[in-house]
């Protein structure tokens, strides 16, 4: 729920213990909230008196008694009730010191999750935007990072890596938390996340993995990012054994897309380049020597050196999945096929 239909639902509550209307205005104006039957039509359209838009004391107006709720000098909300007087300033005043504690309860920290989850709707977004002066301009790469252990040590880490201003940590779980980096023109950040990695499991001696966003978003839009990590860390967990520990989401692409094909689409395609039996993909040295060849662009050196076997040894395994699986993975087309096999093998059921 937004932090208007949180309002909303305390007001209507309210409004059963007192005989007078409580009428809520959003910020643009507009009645969201009547607690007089016959006035529900107007809801939307009545707009607050403009010469009272900015003004920052109890006042009343065409018989009715009003108060603006601000947040660092932008008004979020005003709370009005029908009639003027003693009675109504102090059910004005009662009502708004709750909505405005009700309105601060959220932390910065609650703020940014709720932001990586997606669970802030537009109009929350501006009022805690001003109330936490939050920059809206800047971007931000996702990194999320797991362990199987307890995790804090690490998340307090991070302030020894980067500079003050050039990031955010949340805590996700105790096994996870997520850094999201400032990205400049001068940002680098694959060496960023390498840095993060290796300094983070030196010094606190844990072994962690970490998802990396393709892109980097503002605050309005970092959801997305948040995604794009999990979804990288969900992949590359799965399909590279673990490997390498650090998962970018440019590199899962092919399989996120992969596994959207429908129950027919997929088997349609094992039908076709297999006799339904992907066993051999449960053979850690096969899928290790497939991993580094693709990582390294179906290069035999470069796997050779990644793997640190020689290069005459790699041929040999690269030939023997070839009469294993009926695909040579030196040949791209063959190579995608056996891609998209292992995606397969590692998701499905």
């Amino acid at each position: 729920m937004s932090i208007y239909d949180n309002i909303k639902k305390a007001v209507r509550d309210f409004q059963r213990y007192v005989d007078v209307p409580i009428y809520l205005i959003d910020k643009d104006g507009k009645l969201i909230f009547s607690g007089e039957e016959n006035s529900l039509k107007k809801e939307g359209i009545f707009v607050v008196n403009r010469e009272f838009i900015d003004k920052k004391d109890v006042y009343e107006c065409q018989a009715m008694t009003f108060y603006n709720i601000f947040v660092n000098g932008w008004r979020f909300l005003t709370v009005g009730v029908k009639g003027t007087g003693e009675k109504a300033r102090n059910i004005v005043m009662l009502l708004s010191m709750s909505f405005e504690h009700m309105a601060n309860q959220l932390s910065k920290e609650d703020l940014l999750l709720k932001l990586l989850l997606g669970d802030l709707k537009d109009d929350e977004m501006e009022y805690y935007f001003q109330k936490f002066k939050i920059e809206e301009k800047e971007l931000y790469r996702v990194i999320i990072i797991e362990s199987s252990e307890q995790i804090y040590d690490a998340y307090k880490m991070v302030g020894h890596i980067f500079e003050k201003n050039s990031y955010q940590t949340i805590i996700l779980s105790e096994n996870r938390f997520a850094v999201l980096l400032v990205e400049t023109a001068l940002t680098d950040v694959d060496m960023a996340a390498k840095t993060l990695k290796d300094t983070i499991e030196s010094e606190i001696y844990i072994r962690i993995d970490m998802g990396v966003s393709n892109k980097a978003y503002n605050f309005k839009e970092i959801s997305k990012g948040y995604d794009e990590a999990s979804t990288a860390l969900k992949f590359g967990k799965k399909i590279d054994n673990n490997e390498k520990g650090i998962y970018f989401y440019r590199s899962y692409a092919l399989e996120e897309l992969l596994l959207k094909l429908s129950d027919d689409d997929i088997k349609r395609f094992l039908m076709a380049f297999t006799d339904g039996n992907l066993d051999y993909f449960n053979d850690d040295e096969l899928v290790t020597t497939l991993n580094a060849f693709f990582r390294n662009s179906l290069n035999l050196s470069e796997t050779s050196r990644d793997l640190y076997i020689h290069r005459n040894t790699l041929v040999y395994r690269l030939d023997k999945i070839h009469k294993l699986t009926g695909f040579d993975p030196k040949q791209f087309n063959d190579a995608v096929i056996l891609k998209v096999l292992m995606t397969f093998a590692k998701f499905l059921p």
